[in-house]
Protein backbone atom coordinates (compact mmCIF):
# COMPACT_ATOMS: atom_id res chain seq x y z
CA UNK A 1 0.00 0.00 0.00
CA UNK A 2 1.38 3.38 -1.01
CA UNK A 3 2.03 5.90 1.74
CA UNK A 4 0.23 9.21 1.38
CA UNK A 5 2.25 12.37 2.05
CA UNK A 6 0.25 15.18 3.69
CA UNK A 7 0.77 18.54 1.98
CA UNK A 8 3.04 20.84 3.98
CA UNK A 9 2.59 24.44 2.81
CA UNK A 10 3.51 26.83 5.65
CA UNK A 11 6.77 26.65 7.65
CA UNK A 12 4.68 26.94 10.82
CA UNK A 13 1.29 25.31 10.15
CA UNK A 14 -1.71 26.70 12.01
CA UNK A 15 -2.48 24.28 14.83
CA UNK A 16 -5.81 24.04 16.63
CA UNK A 17 -5.55 22.49 20.11
CA UNK A 18 -8.75 20.68 21.10
CA UNK A 19 -9.41 19.67 24.71
CA UNK A 20 -12.62 18.22 26.12
CA UNK A 21 -14.02 19.26 29.49
CA UNK A 22 -16.68 17.38 31.43
CA UNK A 23 -17.14 18.44 35.05
CA UNK A 24 -13.36 18.86 35.27
CA UNK A 25 -12.67 22.59 35.32
CA UNK A 26 -9.77 22.34 37.78
CA UNK A 27 -7.82 20.10 35.42
CA UNK A 28 -8.86 22.17 32.43
CA UNK A 29 -7.56 25.39 33.96
CA UNK A 30 -4.18 23.80 34.65
CA UNK A 31 -4.14 22.57 31.05
CA UNK A 32 -4.96 26.08 29.78
CA UNK A 33 -2.15 27.58 31.84
CA UNK A 34 0.37 25.19 30.30
CA UNK A 35 -0.83 26.01 26.79
CA UNK A 36 -0.15 29.71 27.41
CA UNK A 37 3.56 28.91 27.64
CA UNK A 38 3.83 27.06 24.34
CA UNK A 39 6.82 27.99 22.17
CA UNK A 40 4.92 27.89 18.89
CA UNK A 41 3.97 30.89 16.74
CA UNK A 42 0.48 29.98 15.51
CA UNK A 43 -2.02 28.03 17.59
CA UNK A 44 -5.59 28.38 18.86
CA UNK A 45 -6.80 26.75 22.05
CA UNK A 46 -10.30 25.24 21.78
CA UNK A 47 -12.13 23.86 24.82
CA UNK A 48 -15.32 21.90 24.23
CA UNK A 49 -17.50 21.68 27.33
CA UNK A 50 -19.31 18.38 26.94
CA UNK A 51 -22.55 19.21 28.75
CA UNK A 52 -20.96 19.68 32.19
CA UNK A 53 -23.33 19.56 35.15
CA UNK A 54 -21.10 21.63 37.44
CA UNK A 55 -19.97 25.25 37.11
CA UNK A 56 -17.19 24.46 34.61
CA UNK A 57 -18.23 27.11 32.09
CA UNK A 58 -18.38 29.84 34.72
CA UNK A 59 -15.02 28.82 36.19
CA UNK A 60 -13.30 28.83 32.78
CA UNK A 61 -14.75 32.26 31.95
CA UNK A 62 -13.69 33.59 35.35
CA UNK A 63 -10.15 32.28 34.79
CA UNK A 64 -9.96 34.08 31.44
CA UNK A 65 -11.20 37.38 32.94
CA UNK A 66 -8.45 37.24 35.58
CA UNK A 67 -5.74 37.26 32.90
CA UNK A 68 -4.91 40.65 31.53
CA UNK A 69 -5.59 40.90 27.80
CA UNK A 70 -6.90 37.33 27.50
CA UNK A 71 -9.66 36.82 24.91
CA UNK A 72 -12.10 33.97 25.45
CA UNK A 73 -14.70 33.62 22.69
CA UNK A 74 -17.77 31.58 23.64
CA UNK A 75 -19.80 29.67 21.02
CA UNK A 76 -22.81 27.40 21.08
CA UNK A 77 -22.46 24.02 19.42
CA UNK A 78 -24.44 25.18 16.37
CA UNK A 79 -22.32 28.31 15.90
CA UNK A 80 -19.10 26.33 16.28
CA UNK A 81 -20.21 23.75 13.71
CA UNK A 82 -20.79 26.67 11.31
CA UNK A 83 -17.21 27.90 11.76
CA UNK A 84 -17.87 30.65 14.30
CA UNK A 85 -18.88 34.29 13.85
CA UNK A 86 -17.01 36.72 11.59
CA UNK A 87 -16.48 39.50 14.15
CA UNK A 88 -15.36 37.09 16.85
CA UNK A 89 -12.99 35.33 14.46
CA UNK A 90 -11.46 38.65 13.49
CA UNK A 91 -10.86 39.42 17.16
CA UNK A 92 -9.18 36.06 17.63
CA UNK A 93 -6.96 36.67 14.59
CA UNK A 94 -5.84 39.99 16.08
CA UNK A 95 -4.87 38.41 19.44
CA UNK A 96 -1.61 36.66 20.25
CA UNK A 97 -1.93 32.84 20.43
CA UNK A 98 -1.02 32.68 24.12
CA UNK A 99 -3.83 35.11 24.98
CA UNK A 100 -6.78 33.60 23.14
CA UNK A 101 -9.08 30.61 23.35
CA UNK A 102 -12.50 29.42 22.24
CA UNK A 103 -15.02 27.82 24.58
CA UNK A 104 -17.70 25.73 22.85
CA UNK A 105 -20.80 24.82 24.86
CA UNK A 106 -22.27 21.44 24.04
CA UNK A 107 -25.84 21.03 25.36
CA UNK A 108 -25.31 17.38 26.26
CA UNK A 109 -22.64 14.77 26.84
CA UNK A 110 -21.65 13.35 23.45
CA UNK A 111 -18.79 11.30 24.87
CA UNK A 112 -15.16 11.83 23.98
CA UNK A 113 -15.73 11.12 20.31
CA UNK A 114 -18.70 13.44 19.82
CA UNK A 115 -17.23 16.24 21.92
CA UNK A 116 -13.88 16.19 20.14
CA UNK A 117 -15.64 16.07 16.77
CA UNK A 118 -17.37 19.37 17.53
CA UNK A 119 -14.04 21.05 18.25
CA UNK A 120 -12.36 19.59 15.17
CA UNK A 121 -15.25 20.62 12.93
CA UNK A 122 -15.00 24.20 14.14
CA UNK A 123 -11.20 24.21 13.72
CA UNK A 124 -11.43 23.13 10.09
CA UNK A 125 -14.34 25.41 9.11
CA UNK A 126 -13.25 28.65 10.79
CA UNK A 127 -11.37 31.35 8.90
CA UNK A 128 -8.42 31.00 9.01
CA UNK A 129 -8.78 27.25 9.30
CA UNK A 130 -6.33 24.90 10.96
CA UNK A 131 -3.63 23.02 9.06
CA UNK A 132 -3.45 20.44 11.84
CA UNK A 133 -5.35 19.56 15.01
CA UNK A 134 -3.66 18.66 18.28
CA UNK A 135 -5.82 16.52 20.59
CA UNK A 136 -4.88 17.23 24.19
CA UNK A 137 -6.43 15.65 27.26
CA UNK A 138 -7.74 18.26 29.66
CA UNK A 139 -5.95 16.51 32.53
CA UNK A 140 -2.59 16.93 30.79
CA UNK A 141 -0.10 19.78 30.79
CA UNK A 142 1.76 20.30 27.56
CA UNK A 143 5.52 20.88 27.40
CA UNK A 144 6.31 24.25 25.85
CA UNK A 145 8.19 22.67 22.91
CA UNK A 146 5.76 19.80 22.31
CA UNK A 147 3.83 21.09 19.29
CA UNK A 148 6.96 22.49 17.66
CA UNK A 149 8.63 19.08 17.98
CA UNK A 150 5.61 17.15 16.66
CA UNK A 151 5.26 19.47 13.66
CA UNK A 152 8.97 19.13 12.79
CA UNK A 153 9.00 15.34 13.10
CA UNK A 154 5.76 15.06 11.13
CA UNK A 155 7.25 17.03 8.25
CA UNK A 156 10.48 15.06 8.28
CA UNK A 157 8.71 11.70 8.35
CA UNK A 158 5.76 12.62 6.06
CA UNK A 159 3.43 11.42 8.80
CA UNK A 160 -0.30 12.03 8.94
CA UNK A 161 -0.45 11.47 12.72
CA UNK A 162 2.31 12.20 15.22
CA UNK A 163 1.98 11.34 18.89
CA UNK A 164 4.08 12.59 21.75
CA UNK A 165 5.08 10.53 24.74
CA UNK A 166 3.34 10.96 28.07
CA UNK A 167 4.85 11.22 31.53
CA UNK A 168 2.96 10.87 34.78
CA UNK A 169 2.75 14.29 36.39
CA UNK A 170 3.15 12.97 39.92
CA UNK A 171 5.76 10.23 39.54
CA UNK A 172 7.57 11.75 36.50
CA UNK A 173 7.73 8.23 35.07
CA UNK A 174 6.99 7.28 31.48
CA UNK A 175 3.29 6.55 31.10
CA UNK A 176 2.59 6.13 27.36
CA UNK A 177 5.00 5.74 24.46
CA UNK A 178 2.98 3.35 22.35
CA UNK A 179 4.55 1.07 19.78
CA UNK A 180 1.54 -1.04 18.98
CA UNK A 181 0.20 -3.28 16.23
CA UNK A 182 -3.26 -4.39 15.15
CA UNK A 183 -3.04 -7.84 16.75
CA UNK A 184 -1.48 -6.60 19.98
CA UNK A 185 -4.40 -4.21 20.46
CA UNK A 186 -6.96 -7.00 20.21
CA UNK A 187 -5.09 -9.85 21.92
CA UNK A 188 -3.88 -8.15 25.06
CA UNK A 189 -3.40 -9.48 27.77
CA UNK A 190 -2.77 -12.76 25.94
CA UNK A 191 0.26 -10.99 24.45
CA UNK A 192 1.97 -7.80 25.56
CA UNK A 193 -0.07 -4.85 24.26
CA UNK A 194 2.97 -2.86 23.07
CA UNK A 195 6.32 -3.71 21.54
CA UNK A 196 9.48 -2.67 23.42
CA UNK A 197 10.62 0.80 22.48
CA UNK A 198 13.64 1.20 20.20
CA UNK A 199 16.98 2.37 21.56
CA UNK A 200 17.33 5.94 22.79
CA UNK A 201 19.09 7.06 19.60
CA UNK A 202 15.85 6.42 17.64
CA UNK A 203 13.63 9.46 18.09
CA UNK A 204 10.43 8.15 16.44
CA UNK A 205 8.72 4.90 15.47
CA UNK A 206 5.59 3.70 13.70
CA UNK A 207 2.61 2.63 15.78
CA UNK A 208 -0.94 1.45 15.06
CA UNK A 209 -2.06 3.44 18.10
CA UNK A 210 -1.21 6.90 19.39
CA UNK A 211 -2.10 7.89 22.95
CA UNK A 212 -4.88 10.46 23.21
CA UNK A 213 -3.18 12.86 25.64
CA UNK A 214 -0.96 14.20 22.82
CA UNK A 215 -1.93 13.54 19.21
CA UNK A 216 -1.21 15.83 16.23
CA UNK A 217 -3.32 15.08 13.14
CA UNK A 218 -2.85 16.68 9.73
CA UNK A 219 -5.89 18.38 8.20
CA UNK A 220 -5.71 16.18 5.10
CA UNK A 221 -6.09 13.05 7.21
CA UNK A 222 -9.08 14.45 9.09
CA UNK A 223 -10.80 15.48 5.86
CA UNK A 224 -10.13 12.08 4.29
CA UNK A 225 -11.72 10.25 7.20
CA UNK A 226 -14.63 12.69 7.39
CA UNK A 227 -15.40 12.39 3.69
CA UNK A 228 -15.61 8.62 4.07
CA UNK A 229 -18.01 8.49 7.04
CA UNK A 230 -19.22 11.95 8.07
CA UNK A 231 -17.28 12.16 11.35
CA UNK A 232 -13.67 12.36 12.52
CA UNK A 233 -13.43 10.18 15.60
CA UNK A 234 -15.89 7.30 15.37
CA UNK A 235 -19.14 8.47 17.00
CA UNK A 236 -20.33 4.89 17.54
CA UNK A 237 -17.53 4.28 20.07
CA UNK A 238 -18.52 7.15 22.41
CA UNK A 239 -15.33 6.68 24.46
CA UNK A 240 -12.37 4.26 24.82
CA UNK A 241 -10.60 2.88 21.75
CA UNK A 242 -11.21 5.93 19.57
CA UNK A 243 -7.51 6.78 19.10
CA UNK A 244 -6.68 3.30 17.89
CA UNK A 245 -9.68 3.26 15.55
CA UNK A 246 -8.73 6.61 14.01
CA UNK A 247 -5.03 5.76 13.68
CA UNK A 248 -5.65 2.40 12.07
CA UNK A 249 -8.31 3.82 9.75
CA UNK A 250 -5.74 6.42 8.69
CA UNK A 251 -3.08 3.77 8.14
CA UNK A 252 -5.46 1.87 5.88
CA UNK A 253 -5.95 5.13 3.95
CA UNK A 254 -2.20 5.28 3.35
CA UNK A 255 -1.00 7.68 6.06
CA UNK A 256 1.82 7.07 8.51
CA UNK A 257 1.11 7.06 12.24
CA UNK A 258 4.18 7.60 14.41
CA UNK A 259 5.23 8.41 17.99
CA UNK A 260 8.22 10.58 18.82
CA UNK A 261 10.34 11.13 21.91
CA UNK A 262 10.79 14.79 21.01
CA UNK A 263 7.35 15.97 22.14
CA UNK A 264 5.73 15.16 25.46
CA UNK A 265 3.02 16.05 27.97
CA UNK A 266 2.56 15.60 31.71
CA UNK A 267 -0.57 13.59 32.46
CA UNK A 268 -2.61 12.70 35.52
CA UNK A 269 -3.71 9.37 34.09
CA UNK A 270 -1.69 7.25 36.50
CA UNK A 271 -3.61 8.81 39.37
CA UNK A 272 -6.89 7.90 37.69
CA UNK A 273 -5.63 4.36 37.07
CA UNK A 274 -5.34 3.94 40.83
CA UNK A 275 -8.93 4.95 41.50
CA UNK A 276 -11.78 2.55 42.22
CA UNK A 277 -13.02 0.49 39.30
CA UNK A 278 -15.09 2.40 36.74
CA UNK A 279 -18.19 0.70 35.41
CA UNK A 280 -18.21 2.95 32.35
CA UNK A 281 -14.63 2.24 31.36
CA UNK A 282 -15.16 -1.51 31.68
CA UNK A 283 -18.35 -1.39 29.65
CA UNK A 284 -16.95 0.65 26.77
CA UNK A 285 -13.60 -1.14 26.64
CA UNK A 286 -15.33 -4.52 26.53
CA UNK A 287 -17.94 -3.52 23.96
CA UNK A 288 -15.72 -1.41 21.70
CA UNK A 289 -13.03 -4.06 21.33
CA UNK A 290 -15.73 -6.36 20.02
CA UNK A 291 -17.15 -3.74 17.65
CA UNK A 292 -13.73 -2.84 16.26
CA UNK A 293 -12.69 -6.47 15.85
CA UNK A 294 -15.45 -6.82 13.28
CA UNK A 295 -14.17 -3.74 11.44
CA UNK A 296 -10.46 -4.52 11.28
CA UNK A 297 -9.60 -8.18 11.91
CA UNK A 298 -9.35 -10.64 9.00
CA UNK A 299 -11.80 -13.53 9.30
CA UNK A 300 -9.41 -16.06 10.84
CA UNK A 301 -8.17 -13.57 13.45
CA UNK A 302 -11.75 -12.46 14.11
CA UNK A 303 -12.78 -16.06 14.88
CA UNK A 304 -9.76 -16.51 17.16
CA UNK A 305 -10.53 -13.21 18.91
CA UNK A 306 -14.04 -14.34 19.82
CA UNK A 307 -12.85 -17.77 20.95
CA UNK A 308 -10.45 -16.00 23.28
CA UNK A 309 -12.58 -13.00 24.23
CA UNK A 310 -15.62 -14.86 25.58
CA UNK A 311 -13.81 -16.87 28.30
CA UNK A 312 -11.61 -13.86 29.09
CA UNK A 313 -14.72 -11.79 29.75
CA UNK A 314 -16.11 -14.34 32.19
CA UNK A 315 -12.73 -14.54 33.97
CA UNK A 316 -12.80 -10.77 34.42
CA UNK A 317 -16.35 -10.95 35.77
CA UNK A 318 -15.34 -13.56 38.35
CA UNK A 319 -12.32 -11.50 39.40
CA UNK A 320 -14.29 -8.33 40.06
CA UNK A 321 -17.04 -10.27 41.85
CA UNK A 322 -14.36 -11.48 44.26
CA UNK A 323 -13.50 -7.83 44.98
CA UNK A 324 -17.10 -7.14 45.95
CA UNK A 325 -17.97 -5.09 42.87
CA UNK A 326 -21.07 -6.62 41.25
CA UNK A 327 -21.70 -3.30 39.44
CA UNK A 328 -18.43 -3.66 37.52
CA UNK A 329 -19.20 -7.31 36.76
CA UNK A 330 -22.58 -6.21 35.41
CA UNK A 331 -20.89 -3.55 33.25
CA UNK A 332 -18.54 -6.12 31.70
CA UNK A 333 -21.46 -8.49 31.03
CA UNK A 334 -23.47 -5.64 29.45
CA UNK A 335 -20.48 -4.76 27.32
CA UNK A 336 -20.17 -8.34 26.08
CA UNK A 337 -23.88 -8.61 25.31
CA UNK A 338 -24.00 -5.26 23.52
CA UNK A 339 -20.81 -6.06 21.65
CA UNK A 340 -22.34 -9.23 20.23
CA UNK A 341 -25.57 -7.38 19.45
CA UNK A 342 -23.68 -4.58 17.70
CA UNK A 343 -25.01 -1.84 20.00
CA UNK A 344 -23.28 1.51 19.37
CA UNK A 345 -23.11 4.94 20.97
CA UNK A 346 -23.88 5.85 24.54
CA UNK A 347 -24.51 3.05 27.02
CA UNK A 348 -28.11 3.12 28.24
CA UNK A 349 -26.83 2.99 31.83
CA UNK A 350 -24.15 5.64 31.29
CA UNK A 351 -25.99 8.30 33.31
CA UNK A 352 -26.94 6.05 36.21
CA UNK A 353 -25.52 7.28 39.49
CA UNK A 354 -24.00 3.92 40.32
CA UNK A 355 -20.45 3.02 39.34
CA UNK A 356 -17.83 5.59 38.51
CA UNK A 357 -19.51 8.69 39.89
CA UNK A 358 -19.90 7.16 43.33
CA UNK A 359 -16.58 5.32 43.40
CA UNK A 360 -14.38 8.33 42.64
CA UNK A 361 -12.74 9.90 45.65
CA UNK A 362 -13.95 13.47 46.30
CA UNK A 363 -10.34 14.63 45.81
CA UNK A 364 -10.12 13.17 42.31
CA UNK A 365 -11.51 14.94 39.26
CA UNK A 366 -14.14 13.19 37.16
CA UNK A 367 -12.90 14.81 33.97
CA UNK A 368 -11.42 11.65 32.49
CA UNK A 369 -14.79 9.93 32.32
CA UNK A 370 -17.23 11.90 30.12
Amino acid sequence: MATASPKQSRPNPRVAIVALNWNGWRDTLECLESVRHLEYPDFLMIVVDNGSQDDSIGRIKEWALERDGYLLVEYSEATARAGGEVVQEQSLAATLPANRAVLIRSPENYGRTGGVNIGVRYALLRNPSADAVFLLDNDAEVDRDCIKALVEVGKRENAGIVGGITYDRETKLLQYALRSTLLRFFFSPLVRSDLPLPEESVDCWQSANVAGPAMLIQREVLERIYSARGCYLMDAIFMDGEEFEFCYRSILAGYRSIVTRKGFVWHKGERFARRALSTKRYYYTTRNHMLLAGDFLPLHWWVLFHLYNLPLGFVRILKVLKTGRPDVARAILCGMIDGYKGVEGKWKQHDDREGVQETLSPTISKSSVP
